[in-house]
């Protein structure tokens, strides 16, 4: 037996082992998943970086996986990961901005590239013009498949309020479908938003 300070506890040798095992095999069941996700939100070669973050967070924090809710999880951690892409992002362009230097023009986003569809581009464009809580909280439900206990693993809130959230999220986005040109239904937009 040996002593780790980063556990604090006592950790038997057949241990790395075992925790290779169980990251293995979350990996192997939800690297696919976790990229879908990242890639959903940005730039492909953002989102497989951001994937790879994903599963070194999830590596080392290994012992707090559970693992019927090891897909929310996951995506709770990836949430937090493109945030912080987001941020390193936001800081260069603003470095890049105060020194003057020219851009090379936005890239369009992975949605607008793969959607061709004109009901689908309709869907995402309404769900661009929603808040970023409505915008996350629908693509969690519709997109990730995830349910209301699910989403709220994955956001960090209680049960009740991701219901909440997600109803609300829900009657906004139908709404303002609503009044898109040419209609489509909800139930269109649900299916439509599958890749």
């Amino acid at each position: 037996m040996r002593w780790t300070t980063s556990s604090m506890r006592w950790r038997t040798p057949e241990t790395p082992t075992r925790i290779d095992a169980r990251f293995c095999s979350l990996f192997l069941s939800h690297y696919d998943d976790v990229l879908g996700y990242c890639v959903r939100r940005t730039m492909f070669s953002e989102a497989e970086d951001a994937a790879s973050e994903v599963f070194a967070i999830a590596w080392r924090r290994i012992d707090d996986l559970e693992w019927e809710t090891a897909a929310p999880w996951l995506f709770g951690i990836a949430r937090g990961v493109l945030s912080n892409q987001r941020r390193s992002a936001s800081r260069r362009l603003r470095l890049t901005m105060k020194v003057g230097s020219r851009g090379e023009g936005q890239v369009e986003a992975p949605d607008v590239v793969v959607i061709r569809r004109e009901e689908d581009q309709q869907v995402v464009d309404v769900l661009d013009g929603l808040r970023e809580g409505d915008r996350e909280i629908l693509m969690l439900s519709m997109w990730e498949e995830l349910s209301a206990p699910e989403i709220a693993i994955a956001l960090d809130i209680s049960v009740s309020a991701a219901e909440q959230r997600l109803h609300r999220a829900k009657q906004r986005f139908a709404f303002a479908l609503e009044n898109t040109s040419p209609k489509i239904s909800p139930d269109t937009a649900h299916e439509g938003g599958h890749h």
